[in-house]
């Protein structure tokens, strides 16, 4: 698989060991709802990726992103403990122990019992080269592979671990908990998908560009085409080949970003022309277009449906679904 250097999630500890209560918690864009999170987390860093070792006592808490659509995925194992999400409007109890959860909406959990899990949080650009486009609801899974245990195992004892680590050791890390997220995401998410050829990985690119940069409004195919060394009309027949096309999957993303910002209640003072303009939209009118038709809503609605009303369904196209 191409491999894409990540760079360091801004906002997030320097430190390479980190003991979280729940003050630090709190701090970070995690909120208990209704009193004290009664939650510990223990979070080591290794490059861009974030490991996190958690337990708690039965307690409900809403984790909302450090910034409007920070672009980064987390997987989680559960290790015990049973719990439930919130999915319009409705408490959906599970006990799987593997999550997906991207970090575009806030987030409600409920844990009904005494409980520890691990996860770790990893940027989203990175991952585009295993599963170009990702699902931007909760995944919750109730069976694990041989090699997602693996990957549980490894993940535990790299966060639990005191042993310092040389910076070439944590990018050796990094780099090997990027490849076993990749392999379970395309696994969970990227089924019928042929990687590897060279039209799926200049699509990839593609995405990859658009991902990083749809925050200019000045970003149009012809400049994804550019930057990635292909004519307009080579690229857009391999989106075409996908059921999609550039500009479709420029809007998408950018109507995610504007989708995250909306649903952020500390940007509630921002106006609908200034979350446009953040999300890279060349208008309000754009915007709301871009969002009624990928969405169902405008963005007063969005803005009024908080983590309490669950996710937001995608409807676009997704590539490889």
């Amino acid at each position: 698989m191409p491999q894409q250097s990540a760079p360091r999630i801004e906002g997030l500890p320097e430190r390479s060991i980190t003991e979280y209560r729940n003050r630090e918690l709190v701090r970070e864009g995690v909120r208990g709802v209704g009193g004290s999170l009664g939650m510990n987390a223990r979070v080591r860093a290794f490059g861009s990726t974030l490991i996190i070792d958690a337990s708690g006592s039965g307690s409900e808490f809403e984790r909302r992103p450090l910034q409007p659509g920070l672009p980064t995925i987390d997987i989680i194992f559960v290790e015990y403990g049973e719990f439930a999400y919130l999915h319009d409007g409705v408490w959906v109890t599970s006990s799987g122990p593997l999550l997906v959860a991207p970090s575009g909406l806030p987030h409600r959990v409920r844990f009904t019992t005494d409980w520890k899990f691990v996860l770790t949080r990893i940027p989203r650009a990175a991952i585009l080269p295993f599963v170009p486009l990702l699902a931007d609801t909760v995944g919750v899974y109730r069976d694990l592979t041989v090699p997602e245990r693996a990957m549980q195992a490894f993940l535990k004892n790299s966060v639990q671990t005191d042993q310092e680590v040389s910076p070439g050791e944590s990018r050796t890390i990094d780099r090997l908990v990027l490849e076993m997220a990749g392999t379970l995401l395309h696994h969970r998410q990227g089924a019928g998908r042929e990687p590897g050829s060279p039209r799926a990985v200049l699509r990839d690119r593609a995405l990859a560009v658009i991902s990083e940069e749809s925050g200019d409004p000045r970003l149009e195919p012809a400049r994804v085409a550019e930057q990635v060394g292909s004519s307009l009309r080579h690229l857009q027949a391999i989106f075409a080949e996908a059921g999609t096309s550039l500009s479709a999957e420029l809007r998408r993303e950018r109507a995610r970003v504007a989708r995250a910002i909306l649903q952020d209640e500390r940007f509630d003072e921002l106006s609908i022309e200034q979350v446009a303009v953040r999300a890279g939209f060349g208008s309000s009118v754009s915007m709301r277009r871009a969002l009624s038709e990928i969405y169902r809503l405008g963005p007063k609605e969005l803005r009024h449906r908080r983590g309490g009303d669950g996710p937001v369904a995608d409807h676009s196209a997704l590539i490889g679904a």
